[in-house]
């Protein structure tokens, strides 16, 4: 479909910048990505599914941050980004969030539905986007085996 496919456009593609404010837990700059494969979560606080992949995306950091993946949840939307920090306390958020007060980074990454997982690999490039929540580990084990040469 057309939105699925202007998110394939990013792939190959070198990762679009973040341009992102208020970082909670940490802000994520482009030189702390260098080597790792790289999750970009761009979500909306109102939208449910997003609310609901959060544990597995918990989960899915404790489990390989070790080999190098590096989770950063980007808060758009028009509406809703206000209620960033009380989300991530209450859904006990454990990766760095931000948000993208004029949907600048939404746009860069082709969004058009939340939540839109892109996963970058080693070398920076993005290799899959708008994964379903339910698909991002495999992608990710997949490029965490690979070398960053």
């Amino acid at each position: 479909d057309e939105k699925q496919k202007r998110l394939n456009e990013l792939v190959g593609k070198k990762m679009p910048d973040l341009k992102v404010s208020g970082w909670i837990n940490g802000e994520v700059k482009a030189g702390d990505l260098k080597g790792k494969v790289v999750v970009v979560d761009v979500w909306a606080t109102w939208c449910g599914p997003c609310i609901a992949s959060i544990p597995h995306n918990n989960e899915m950091l404790e489990k390989l941050k070790a080999k190098g993946l590096v989770i950063v949840g980007v808060c758009s939307s028009q509406r809703g980004q206000e209620k960033l920090a009380d989300i991530v306390t209450a859904k006990k958020i454990a990766y760095p969030v931000c948000k993208d007060p004029a949907q600048e980074t939404m746009n860069a990454y082709n969004v058009a539905f939340f939540p839109t997982y892109v996963a970058i690999d080693r070398k920076g490039l993005v290799r899959a986007a708008g994964l379903r929540p339910d698909k991002v580990e495999e992608v990710v084990e997949k490029l965490l085996a690979e070398k960053a040469e």
